[in-house]
Parts: C-alpha cells; sequence; structure tokens
C-alpha cells in the first residue's frame, strides 16, 4: 500500500510538473492561453494581466508538483492540489460542454488535447490524487532531508523561469518552429504564412524566403526602449555586412511607427505584420530570426543577439548544420534540466 501511494503522488506530481514546465519555458504562449479563457469567460478587460497571470499559475503548478513528488507537508500539499486538480476538472468540463475553439494549454504548446481528453486527463489526476492522499491519517512523516530537495527544486524553477521571461523558448513547439519552411501561398493546410506588407499596403511577403534573411520582429514595437532599438539597428549593420539580407516586421501601422524614428537602420527595412502571427514566428518583443532559403533556422530574444563571430560562422555554415546545431543545444539543455530537478527531488 505505502509502495501504490508513493507510485501515485510520483505520478501525479510529475503531470504536474512537466505541465508547468512547459509553459513555464514559453510565458508569452502561457499568456496567450490565459487571454483565451478571459475572452471565453467574458472577462476580455482582464487581457492586460494575462502574461502575469500566466507566469504565476505556470510557476505555482511547477513548484506544486515538486512538493507532491517530494513528500513535503503532505496534508497542506493534498488541500492544495485536491484543489487545484477540482478547479481544473471543472473548467475541462465547462470546456467540453460548450466546446469553444480553442485549446485547453494543459501543457503549453507541446501538447495539444481535445476536450474531451482534457476532461479524462484530469479526472486521471484525480484518481491518482485519492491513490496518494486518502486516507489522511494513513500519510506518513516526511524525512527531513526531502525539504532540502525541494528547496532546491524550487530555486532551480525560479532561475529557470527568469531565464525564460528574458529569452526565447529553450525548444520552440510553435508552427513556425526551427525547421519550419515558410511558403508564400498556402498551397496546403500545414503550411507556414508569414505575410506582411509595406507602408502603402503592398504584400511582401517574398523577401522573407529569400536567400539568408535575418528577420528583426517586434510584435508590441511602441513597447521597445531606445536602448533595444540601438542594439537591433547595430544587428542589423553587423548582419548586413556579412552578407545577410535585413528585415523588420512590426506589428503596428505607419502612423504609429514614430517610436522608432530614432533608428534609421530599422526604418529602411521596416513592414508590418499581425501580431498574432509575429508573437508566432518570435516569442520576443524584438527578436531576432534567421531564415535561410525559406527555413527557419535560428532565433534569438533581443537581450542576447548572435555577436559578430557567431555572424560570421552563420554565414558560412550549412543553414542544415546550423539548425541542427542551435536545436541539438537547446534540447539538450532542456532534458539536463528535467534529470537533474527529478534527481534532487527523488534522490535527496
Amino acid at each position: 500500500m505505502r509502495f501504490v501511494r508513493k507510485l501515485c503522488a510520483w505520478l501525479l506530481g510529475s503531470v504536474l510538473f512537466v505541465a508547468g514546465f512547459l509553459k513555464l519555458m514559453d510565458p508569452v504562449g502561457a499568456g496567450l492561453v490565459v487571454a483565451e479563457y478571459f475572452k471565453f469567460f467574458g472577462l476580455g478587460f482582464m487581457e492586460p494581466a494575462s502574461k502575469a497571470l500566466g507566469i504565476f499559475m505556470a510557476l505555482f503548478e511547477t513548484i506544486l508538483g515538486a512538493a507532491v513528488i517530494t513528500g513535503v507537508w503532505r496534508r497542506t500539499v493534498a488541500v492544495v492540489s485536491g484543489a487545484t486538480l477540482a478547479c481544473f476538472t471543472i473548467l475541462t468540463a465547462i470546456l467540453l460542454i460548450f466546446n469553444p475553439a480553442m485549446d485547453c494549454g494543459c501543457f503549453g504548446e507541446a501538447v495539444h488535447l481535445t476536450h474531451l481528453q482534457s476532461f479524462i486527463k484530469n479526472l486521471v489526476l484525480c484518481l491518482l490524487w485519492v491513490g496518494a492522499y486518502i486516507p489522511f491519517s494513513k500519510l506518513l512523516p516526511t524525512p527531513k532531508v526531502k525539504y532540502v530537495g525541494f528547496g532546491i527544486a524550487s530555486v532551480s524553477v525560479l532561475l529557470f523561469a527568469l531565464w525564460s521571461i528574458l529569452s526565447v523558448p529553450m525548444i520552440d513547439f510553435t508552427p513556425m518552429k526551427p525547421g519550419a519552411e515558410l511558403l508564400q501561398e498556402d498551397y496546403y493546410p500545414d503550411a507556414q504564412v508569414l505575410s506582411f506588407s509595406d507602408a502603402d499596403g503592398n504584400y511582401a511577403d517574398s523577401l522573407a524566403v529569400r536567400g539568408k534573411v535575418m528577420v528583426v520582429s517586434s510584435y508590441d514595437p511602441l513597447k521597445l526602449d531606445k536602448g533595444t532599438c540601438d542594439r537591433l539597428a547595430e544587428f542589423i549593420g553587423d548582419a548586413q555586412a556579412l552578407g545577410f539580407q535585413p528585415l523588420v516586421l512590426a506589428a503596428t501601422t505607419p502612423d504609429e511607427i514614430n517610436g522608432l524614428a530614432a533608428d534609421p537602420g530599422l526604418l529602411t527595412n521596416l513592414y508590418f505584420a499581425d501580431r498574432k502571427t509575429l508573437m508566432t514566428f518570435n516569442r520576443s518583443n524584438g527578436g531576432v530570426t534567421y531564415v535561410d532559403g525559406a527555413t527557419i533556422v535560428r532565433k534569438w530574444a533581443s537581450r542576447s543577439l548572435p555577436d559578430k563571430d557567431t555572424l560570421r560562422w552563420l554565414a558560412e555554415a550549412d543553414s542544415t548544420e546550423a539548425l541542427v546545431d542551435g536545436e541539438q543545444k537547446s534540447r539538450l539543455r532542456v532534458q539536463a534540466f528535467l534529470l537533474y530537478a527529478f534527481a534532487v527531488m527523488l534522490l535527496l
């Protein structure tokens, strides 16, 4: 019976931890999911708080999963996790009944579930919760070392969340992830079309699929500070000197773009695109995406732009080599973090 309790707690905690971790890896995506919920419940006025709430909920779910796995404060964690699962189950039941055209966002962009699948998943988690905690009177005390493991795991998760906020997702699960092909026309259902136009409204999509292109994109350009604009303008100059074609995409209108007037390097190559498209294209507001021959190769946040040596290597390297190198490193980092976190929670 003790083994069954531990197994149920481990499975329940692992699902909560991984689900929260996947959302923490993509804070912008977590915010978009919360914004969809606000719209569904008629709370559109709360949309400005969606990203902050999305990050908080993802952080809460991840740390709650760590608490369940390590077994700290068993009774308190049992009550909190039970209440959380009850809320999730009710919420997915509402989605199942009304069937809105939205994703539950349970695992971020990594795994998409139907409303029925989400509801069944939560019912299974509720059964695991019963197996892990009922009856309360049989709950055993927690070894003190487990609190150390929980503390280390929680601090690590907080640091990872901070890194995610300042960067782009280590692994991109959006349709416009590295390796995806950009097309100028919607030839088939899975085509990824990056559509943008010039100041006169003429579409210029073909510019993104001709040769080696460095695309600077901003889904909220009026919030870019002067320092960020200066860094991006300097980056464009360095990239252009090495043979890359610069392209600047902003989710705004020609009349509202005056905030970038101090950076001619940005304005010279400026085009206009849809906000949601640019949020999918690059999660960083002021991010850079390397596209070679219509293939998305690499992405960077405005705070971590590639230096001249990296640009020189990208200019000389085969795009497939650059793509594989970047994806392998990112996946290894994610795998290493998860292995480290679970080792700390289970072995300490």
